[in-house]
């Protein structure tokens, strides 16, 4: 078993959804950590110093006793197996499946959702003065190739319409989804706080983006009740998940 006192690093972005995440999970397992800000609009996720911690080139990472630990839910699991003390995975099966489904749902629609649904306003002022030379030049440094893509979108080809509807259709069926399961139980995954009610807190904290698109929490009276009974937990305070101000840096 680890001590609590392991030295652990944080490199992250305040307004990272992913990053927040994790932040959320150190603060409500009381772990210390040294926090490094990686200032995204700046681009320091791509210089040659994080690529070697990350060589995705994006936030968070974890250092653990010099380990590097990248993808937020996995990191998120790390620290819980790493530091049993006050669990975040419940030990019932089926809880723990459920738990786990919304991670992957977390990973595999609602991140992406709100990337589309945002990135052209959130990004765009960054985006859109660039020179040519200057997109060729950035995109040559971003790893990933789907967000070397979403950084040419938004550049010169912003996300249209259309799939920024399809954008909010997934987070309108997430909250469809929320409602039914928490028919079942005060959390997400049923009795206990989990894993689970961390990784779709940095978007629900955001619905109120998309209100003049008809989404509102208030139709959604057990999301609603669940998201006072989450802000009200003092590791979320912490965790600083507040809404996006657009024009604010990472």
């Amino acid at each position: 078993m680890e001590s609590a006192n392991s030295n652990l690093v944080l490199y992250h972005a305040w307004l990272s959804s992913a990053s927040r995440r994790v932040r959320f999970t150190l603060e409500e397992k009381t772990l210390s950590y040294q926090s490094i800000i990686v200032d995204l609009l700046k681009f320091e996720q791509h210089s040659p110093e994080y690529l070697l911690l990350n060589s995705n080139g994006v936030v968070p990472t974890l250092i653990h006793r010099g380990y590097s630990i990248i993808e937020s839910t996995v990191i998120c699991e790390y620290l819980d197996a790493t530091f049993p003390e006050l669990p975040l995975r419940p030990v019932e099966q089926r809880a723990l499946a459920r738990m786990r489904v919304w991670s992957k749902w977390v990973d595999e629609v609602v991140l992406r959702a709100f990337q589309v649904a945002n990135w052209n306003r959130m990004m765009g002022p960054t985006a859109a003065p660039w020179s040519d030379e200057e997109v060729a030049q950035r995109l040559k440094l971003i790893p990933m190739p789907d967000r070397r893509e979403d950084w040419r979108r938004v550049a010169r080809e912003p996300f249209t319409e259309s799939e920024i509807d399809h954008a909010i259709s997934n987070i309108s069926r997430t909250l469809d989804r929320m409602e039914a399961d928490l028919a079942n139980g005060p959390w997400l995954a049923g009795d206990a706080f989990s894993l689970a009610d961390i990784h779709l807190s940095p978007y629900i904290v955001r619905i109120g983006e998309h209100a003049e698109r008809g989404i509102l929490l208030a139709n959604y009276p057990l999301c609603e009740a669940w998201w006072n009974r989450l802000k009200a937990r003092p590791a979320f305070v912490r965790s600083k998940i507040e809404p996006v101000k657009f024009s604010a840096s990472s």
